[in-house]
């Protein structure tokens, strides 16, 4: 028995032996997949989450196996009865920083982003951040941002409105804080100083406007639909400072506008090529001036601009002015405005400016209508000045007026500019509204 025993033993070891690799092969790869197998649940998830609103093409590379994903999401789009200022807020997330999240509402009031004059043409504080030209907003902190119309009114809320306000943010799991790939915002995700890089901001608009069409076409807005950016430029100067030279610009001239100082200037605008709003600004250029030209005198211009905002951009533009008391109607020194007929004269009091008024300026307002809808545009003429911390220069009646007709002259130059945005966006029934002095 023992002998037989011991041949069934010696026969069976190459079976056992195999049996026993296969379990642990088994073994391996149970354990390998205990967390995975989400893939395919995932990606039919990503169709159908936020309303069926999101880009699947563009964000199907992100969707991760390892784990179901999470989705929260609501708004009245998604339930019509219910109570909410969003049309929709949805966030799908894939884990370990693979996820997209957005939120749109129908625009009741501003627009929750800065879009002064300085907002359009040095946006972050003057970091820079990206834009899609073609689209009316920015890359800000919440990811991408853009307003879009909606002519047939916008459902789901008691006032009605005809102004989307959408963003969208898309990581990727990449936070840039090694100095990788988005440091300087070329390419991969987040910069450690928080600026997205290139690629992650086109992922944002192009999810931004995909939600955009999608609700604009459920609404039944009557409006076509938003162009998918193919390309994000990037307002950083360091980076090619590619808002200067602009064509839409090129009526800043030193030689060609009466009453700024004389020689070359640089000119700067805003790259999101919008309908909606535009914005430029020139400057005396030292540099390039050094030697050919002197230096300005006190009280010459030596900068100036202008912007225009249309619909529910004006609105928001105009109020945060005036939030600031700077327009018209505001402060003690509105009813000392010279007339046109006073501008060449010296019948103005002189005036006092402090170092501490910030970059002094003469503001202009006019109203138009653009496009169909009513429109603001304000302009800006900076005097030369030269003032030391606490000191306080002394402006006569005549500089002062002299301001006020370059100011004028600014705006209508600014206005009947053959290549300038007013007339693309053929504005007419202008009414100029007022001045603001910004000194005091």
């Amino acid at each position: 028995m023992r002998g037989l025993w011991g041949r069934v033993w010696q026969r069976r070891t190459p079976f056992v032996v195999l049996m026993a690799v296969v379990g642990i092969a088994g073994a391996v790869l149970v354990t390998g997949d205990s967390g995975g197998g989400h893939l395919a649940a995932n990606r039919a998830q990503l169709r159908k989450a936020c309303d069926g609103t999101l880009p699947y093409r563009d964000l199907e590379r992100l969707v991760r196996d390892e784990r179901p994903a999470e989705l929260a999401q609501h708004g009245t789009v998604l339930a019509p009865g219910q109570q909410s200022r969003s049309l929709l807020d949805c966030s799908l997330s894939w884990g370990d920083g693979h996820g997209v999240t957005v939120h749109a509402e129908a625009l009741v009031s501003d627009v929750p982003q800065p879009v002064r004059t300085r907002d359009l043409l040095e946006p972050a504080g003057g970091h820079g951040t990206f834009v899609a030209p073609g689209t009316t907003g920015q890359y800000g902190k919440w990811g991408a941002w853009l307003v879009a119309d909606c002519l047939g009114g916008l459902g789901g809320r008691v006032r009605p409105t005809t102004d989307l306000y959408v963003t969208a943010r898309v990581t990727d799991g990449a936070d840039g804080a090694d100095g990788a790939d988005g440091a300087d915002g070329t390419d991969g995700a987040t910069a450690a100083n928080g600026k997205p890089g290139r690629a992650t901001a086109l992922l944002g608009f192009r999810t931004a406007v995909h939600v955009a069409n999608a609700l604009t076409k459920a609404q039944h807005c009557g409006s076509g639909p938003l162009m998918t950016p193919t390309a994000v430029l990037d307002t950083d100067e360091t980076h090619g400072a590619p808002g200067r030279g602009l064509r839409k610009c090129e009526w800043i001239d030193g030689s060609s506008l009466p009453g700024v100082a004389s020689g070359t200037w640089t000119t700067l605008g805003d790259l999101q090529e919008s309908t909606g709003l535009s914005a430029c600004a020139g400057e005396w250029d030292a540099e390039k001036n050094a030697g050919e030209r002197p230096r300005p005198k006190e009280w010459q211009i030596t900068e100036v601009d202008a912007a225009s905002w249309s619909g529910v951009l004006g609105r928001s533009a105009y109020n945060s002015y005036e939030r600031e008391g700077h327009v018209p109607g505001w402060g003690a020194q509105q009813d000392k405005r010279p007339s046109e007929a006073d501008a060449g004269s010296d019948t103005r009091q002189e005036d006092r400016v402090s170092a501490y008024s910030g970059r002094p300026q003469l503001a202009l307002w006019a109203r138009s209508v653009c496009g169909g809808r009513t429109t603001y545009h304000r302009v800006a003429v900076f005097p030369e000045i030269r003032l030391e911390d606490g000191e306080t220069a002394v402006i006569s009646g005549k500089d002062r007026a002299r301001l006020s007709t370059a100011a004028r002259t600014v705006l209508d130059r600014y206005l009947d500019a053959e290549d300038g945005w007013p007339a693309s966006a053929d504005c007419r029934d202008t009414t100029v509204l007022g001045e603001v002095e910004q000194w005091h």
